[in-house]
């Protein structure tokens, strides 16, 4: 008897789910500002690529690649700590095995991203991979 009640639950939890990390047209709007290929240094084509785009987020490095479904936009990544100078929007998208959160950044020389880089991104590309200040590519 409790097994259908749980299997209608967890039916009804993962409709629910795709609603919460829908897009808006804020997230549209942000995205496409910041949509392009970024990396380190674009003169080196086996280096570290970040994709934006409206559809989706992507980090490839050697010959690995995390690609998520359409991302949305977060100002407060950081929630009551102050974030650091700079900071303008995290870029957010779900993937498996973990997600992807690119910080859209501003300095001087002009806009970057970071990747606020998880354990699981860490493993897969390597610490090295996703250092540094990410600048959009010609």
């Amino acid at each position: 008897m409790r097994r259908p009640r749980a299997l209608i639950a967890c039916l009804l939890l993962g409709a629910a789910l795709p609603a919460v990390a829908q897009q808006e047209a804020r997230d549209i709007e942000v995205l496409t500002r910041w949509a392009g290929t970024w990396a380190v240094d674009c003169g080196k084509p086996a280096g570290t690529r970040l994709t934006v785009d409206t559809r989706a987020l992507t980090l490839r490095a050697g010959k690995g690649e995390r690609r998520t479904g359409a991302p949305i936009t977060a100002y407060s990544w950081f929630g009551q700590m102050q974030p650091p100078a700079g900071f303008e929007v995290a870029l957010l998208g779900d993937a498996k095995p973990g997600g992807l959160a690119f910080l859209a950044m501003q300095d001087e020389a002009g806009p970057y991203l970071r990747v606020d880089g998880d354990p699981t991104l860490e493993q897969q590309f390597g610490k090295a991979a996703l250092a540094g200040k990410f600048r959009r590519c010609p």
